[in-house]
């Protein structure tokens, strides 16, 4: 063993790491490529073992990490140590005594990684178990904005249906009012050609009344201005319905607007529902952080072990002659 190396590197041998794709990642390759990285002193991360394999989904690699870590401890507790009969009788005791003292700091440091992947466990447990919720919550969340979106569109198209029968009747309404001021003018005309041929009629018969044929002329000239008057008077009153059903219409179309821009404002409800499923995954981005510390307390815990097991061991040596 190189008295240059340090903790619990100096009992795990790194083999060398097969490098694949991104894809097809395995449990050996994870374990080799953190074996590699704990032999150079490094913490053994996520990103540190898809730069050592050279690709990897994250994904499937924090899993096959978690293992590694599960058996650290049970790796560096089954490392093979020399015996007594090895060692020359001037050391047996320094050995003897550093041994011990080895025991016992692996015996701690075996518990305090126990404990931390114990910790971590927990964390982890607790994190599906959040995240599950989250799922449930967004899924619940997703089907209220469906709900709600789905009646909005029937409401509006219910609103579509009756403007478009109102429009229907307004049109049946005009049409029929241009119906009775054409037969009015129709009957107005027919009138006026038979007082001209009556008129006419009068004239032939009466032309030795001549003083009484004007006189009946003014008359008739008389009614036939109060006629047109009529006339205009209808056709007023035709235009002003006209106009009032333009007006109607006018109204229904700022209608048809009020129910788009009701429809926008429930877009806008369904972005700010995906406002809140952005903030449960920044919840779950924090649960990770919280994992990942958890993970380097592990880490911390173990590379102290290291840094103490080589002081000791200088302690104890012997210059040889």
């Amino acid at each position: 063993m190189n008295p240059g190396t340090t903790g619990v590197s100096a009992f795990i041998a790194p083999s060398p790491v097969r490098r694949r794709g991104p894809r097809g990642v395995q449990l050996e390759e994870v374990v080799e490529a953190a074996d590699a990285l704990l032999a150079r002193g490094l913490k053994p991360t996520i990103e540190r073992v898809r730069q050592q394999l050279g690709g990897g989904s994250p994904n499937t690699i924090s899993p096959l990490l978690d293992v590694w870590f599960e058996r650290l401890a049970a790796r560096v507790a089954g490392v093979a140590v020399p015996t007594e009969d090895d060692l020359p009788p001037n050391l047996r005791s320094a050995w003897n005594q550093a041994k011990t003292k080895r025991e016992e700091q692996w015996a701690a440091a075996t518990a305090a990684i126990e404990q931390a992947l114990a910790e971590t466990r927990d964390a982890s447990e607790a994190l599906r178990g959040e995240l599950a919720s989250a799922q449930a919550e967004l899924a619940s969340l997703r089907g209220r904005y469906d709900t709600d979106v789905d009646k909005l569109q029937n409401s509006l198209e219910s609103e579509r249906f009756a403007n478009a029968t109102i429009r229907a009747e307004h049109e049946r309404a005009l049409q029929a009012r241009e119906g009775t001021w054409r037969q009015e003018r129709e009957r107005l005309e027919a009138r006026e050609i038979a007082h001209e041929h009556r008129f006419l009629a009068e004239v032939d018969q009466a032309r030795q009344s001549a003083k009484v044929l004007e006189a009946e002329l003014a008359k008739e000239r008389k009614r036939r201005l109060q006629v047109e008057e009529a006339a205009a008077v209808e056709r007023k009153t035709h235009w002003v319905a006209l106009e009032e059903a333009k007006q109607q219409d006018r109204k229904l179309r700022d209608e048809l607007k009020s129910q788009a821009i009701a429809l926008t404002q429930a877009r806008g409800q369904g972005e700010s529902l995906g406002e809140k499923l952005a903030a449960v995954r920044q919840q779950l981005a924090d649960e990770a952080a919280t994992h990942a510390q958890a993970r380097a307390t592990l880490a911390q815990a173990i590379a102290a072990v290291g840094q103490r097991m080589p002081k000791k061991r200088a302690q104890g040596s012997v210059p040889q002659r």
